[in-house]
């Protein structure tokens, strides 16, 4: 039995994916970082659980949980790979700067005859 909100549902399929930028010469604004990633997310993606966005000395880690898409696809991931480079990095910062994407099942069917990957995620809290 399933219900609407459960990550573990029978047709449903969670992943975290990590994009990375390295940037050289420009260096966007957080703001900007944010908004345009958000953007570019939702509209290859359709929707998403979660974005965030982390400035390193060498450039961002925008990672984000994401319910849908055949993460466990090596073609699809290559595809997502080379749009975020051409259409994220590219035209965002310039074409030296350059990316890497890693994607990781959280929940769902792989499609490899193991059983589905369970995923729980509570809120953190100190004390008692």
């Amino acid at each position: 039995m399933t219900y609407l909100g459960n990550p573990n549902g029978a047709k449903q399929l969670w992943s975290k994916w990590t994009f990375k930028v390295y940037e050289i010469g420009r260096h966007c604004p957080r703001s900007e970082v944010e908004i345009n990633a958000a953007r570019w997310i939702y509209k290859g993606f359709g929707s998403a659980g979660r974005i965030r966005a982390l400035q390193h000395s060498v450039g961002w880690e925008i990672e984000c949980l994401i319910e849908g898409p055949p993460a466990h696809d090596p073609g699809f991931v290559e595809s997502v790979r080379q749009q975020f480079q051409r259409d994220f990095v590219s035209k965002g910062w310039n074409a030296l700067s350059w990316s890497s994407v890693k994607v990781r099942v959280m929940a769902g069917d792989v499609e490899d005859g193991k059983p589905r990957a369970q995923m729980i995620e509570m809120p953190f809290m100190l004390g008692g």
